[in-house]
Order: structure tokens, then sequence, then C-alpha cells
């Protein structure tokens, strides 16, 4: 994966820090049972999952083995902290969070980056924990604060390599709040990126026709709308969902 410009202690050197730990006040008589444990493997094949990879990584079928993994991290994480009393160095919260966002566990992923964020006087440096944050912020329609999250990601790191999906999503919210020049302005800095993203590039550039239409500028939208129906191997989706724009049957 390619950096984000952003170092933080990966989940193995977080989970294993805080394991060698409780270890130690085991052997020593002043810790309780160890909690749950990961294997070597099993850190090793956790090293690199964050919010860089959500919407990437598939937690079905193949990839029902990862969605397992997490979940035992999850776990395993979390019965830490509850044996630590909590006293966990802060990037345990973090990688926390993301783990369950990856998992989909929005409450979760939001308490545990919070619980990072109160911890961690910089965590404006940590362009990973901010993308994350800013996806649970999307998935409530706090878009205030998804909007804030995003663009801090974008000033501490303009390099981010989820940078097109962070233009996507801030299209789409500055779309709902009328901000019309905002959302084409992000809209187009995503559809010129090359990297991957959540949805096509006709997808997005059905959004801006839609944007063009819900601004009344029709004659820009019909001939936005009729270039996409000019490309090729247009998803059969988008060209129905296209024609219906222009009422054709």
């Amino acid at each position: 994966m390619k950096s984000c410009g952003v170092t933080f202690p990966t989940a193995a050197g977080a989970f294993g820090d805080a394991e060698n730990k409780m270890a130690a006040e085991k052997a020593s008589g002043d810790g309780v049972e160890l909690t749950p444990s990961l294997t070597v493997k099993e850190k090793e094949s956790l090293d690199g999952l964050d919010s860089r990879l959500f919407g990437f990584l598939s937690l079905r079928e193949d990839g029902a083995r990862t969605k397992m993994l997490l979940g035992k991290a999850v776990h395993c994480y979390e019965s830490l902290i509850v044996k630590a009393e909590g006293k966990v160095e802060s990037d345990f919260f973090c990688q926390l969070g993301h783990f369950n966002l990856l998992l989909e566990d929005y409450s979760k992923a939001l308490s545990a980056y919070q619980r990072y964020y109160s911890l961690q006087s910089d965590y404006w440096k940590n362009a990973a924990f901010l993308y994350g944050l800013g996806l649970v912020y999307f998935y409530y329609n706090a878009f205030h604060w998804a909007i804030k999250a995003f663009q801090d990601v974008l000033y501490v790191d303009p390099s981010f390599c989820r940078a097109k999906e962070i233009h996507l999503r801030l299209g789409l919210m500055f779309k709902v709040n009328t901000d019309y020049e905002s959302s084409l302005k992000h809209f187009r800095l995503a559809l010129i990126d090359c990297n991957p993203c959540t949805l096509s590039s006709v997808e997005i550039q059905f959004h801006i026709a839609h944007l063009y239409e819900t601004q009344k500028k029709y004659h820009s939208a019909k001939e936005a709308y009729e270039q996409l129906l000019q490309t090729e191997n247009l998803p059969v989706q988008v060209k129905a969902t296209v024609l219906q724009q222009l009422d054709v049957s």
C-alpha cells in the first residue's frame, strides 16, 4: 500500500507492548489472568489494516478469514483494555477504532477514536486516524465534522493515498449542503485522480451531471448525461439511471 506519509506504531507493536506489560505484571503477582492472545502470524496479518482499507477490503467469501481475524483482534484489544483498566497507549485505541471501522461497527469505532483523540495531543498529525474519524462522521451524516476531518487529512498529507475518496465524499456532502461550487470542485478533483475509488469514473461523472440538474442548469446537465451515454461499455445500471434522468424510455 502507498504510504500516507504518517507513521505510528503497528497493530502488532501496540498489542504486543500492552500484552508484554500484562505478562510482566502477572509474573510479579500484580496482574490478573492474561487476555486472549493473538499469534505472531495473526499480528503480522493485522499490520497495515487501518482506515485506508475501508471500502476496499472484502469481508465476504474469500475475506471471511480476515473478518474473523478482525473480530478476534477487537475481542483481544477490548479484553486487554478492561484488564489494564484503560491504562494503555493511545495508539491502542486508534488501532481498535480502525478494526471496528473495517468491521463497519461505527459506534465502537467512534468510541475508540474519541478515546485516542482525548489521549493523543498531536492526534492531528495522524492522517489515517483523521480519515477514519471522517468516515465515521460521514456514516452518521455529521457532515460538518466529516468535512473538517477530511480537510484536515488533506492539510496534513496532501498526497494521502485516499485523497480521491476524500474528494468524492466532500463533493457529496457539499452537494447536500447546497455549496455547489465546492461540490463541483471536489467531484472534478476526484475525477482526475487515477487512484482507486469506491465509485467508478462514470459514476462520478453522473454525480456531476446530477449536480448541474440540481442547480437547474438543465442544458449543462443534458450535455453531461448525453456524454455519459457515449461512454464505451457503460454499466447497465448507470445507463438506466442516465436514461431515467433524461426521461428517455
